[in-house]
């Protein structure tokens, strides 16, 4: 079983935002609903920095939030777009998402065939290895229109980083991962966080077609990255 799967079949809230108040065991009806209001949040802050950095937004079209889990973005994004697809490797995210999900969005954990106005995720890519995270990416890219815009967030560094894991450590490393994918066991540790490339990032980006690229700085903790917002030309 994927981890995500085993994260969301025990802890679902708390597998987007890790916060005490979103665990299974704590989480409330006013908890959920300030979980959403957050993700309208988030895509306001975003159409926002398009207005700015390239004088206009998507209005038109599918917009794609890849990793939607519980769908926190992907409601937001149905509210600003014509139709939205949320797309995630969970079928338990998903099946959540789905409870409340609004006439024009779909979820899906096949990744949609598109194509896309715009592409979107957040706080997704961090907890993908990056091998399999830019071969995400590039997926996803493929499946952008020719004025696509999109607003991906992707760490690069964290501080303080220790030195490189002896092999004794990646054992147990291996080992609590297993422990705590058994059943009953708090699911925090199965949350990783993954650090990438940007040269391989942008690379990637620029190489379909994305000539202006804009970055905004985020920090979750001792975790950086940055938004990635372009837009086809």
């Amino acid at each position: 079983m994927h981890d995500w799967e085993i994260i969301a079949s025990r802890d679902p809230f708390l597998g987007v935002i890790s916060t005490e108040e979103l665990r299974a065991s704590h989480i409330n009806a006013d908890a959920r609903r300030r979980f959403y209001a957050s993700g309208e949040d988030d895509i306001a802050r975003v159409l926002a920095w398009f207005d700015v950095d390239f004088g206009r937004r998507p209005v038109e079209g599918q917009v794609l939030d890849v990793g939607c889990g519980v769908g926190r973005l992907s409601y937001a994004l149905a509210k600003v777009m014509p139709r939205a697809f949320g797309y995630d490797v969970s079928e338990s995210m998903i099946r959540i998402a789905r409870e409340a999900a609004p006439a024009n969005l779909d979820l899906t954990t096949q990744l949609p065939s598109g194509p896309f106005a715009w592409i979107n995720s957040y706080i997704v890519f961090q907890h993908i290895p990056p091998r399999e995270g830019l071969a995400l990416l590039e997926a996803c890219l493929d499946r952008a229109e020719p004025s696509a815009f999109i607003s991906i967030q992707i760490t690069a560094w964290r501080e303080g980083e220790p030195p490189s894991r002896t092999l004794l450590e990646r054992y147990k490393h291996w080992r609590s991962l297993r422990t705590h994918r058994q059943e009953g066991r708090t699911i925090d540790p199965l949350i990783q966080m993954y650090e990438y490339n940007f040269s391989e990032v942008l690379r990637t980006v620029m190489s379909r077609g994305f000539s202006r690229v804009v970055l905004h700085h985020t920090g979750h903790g001792i975790h950086h990255g940055a938004w990635i917002l372009a837009r086809r030309d």
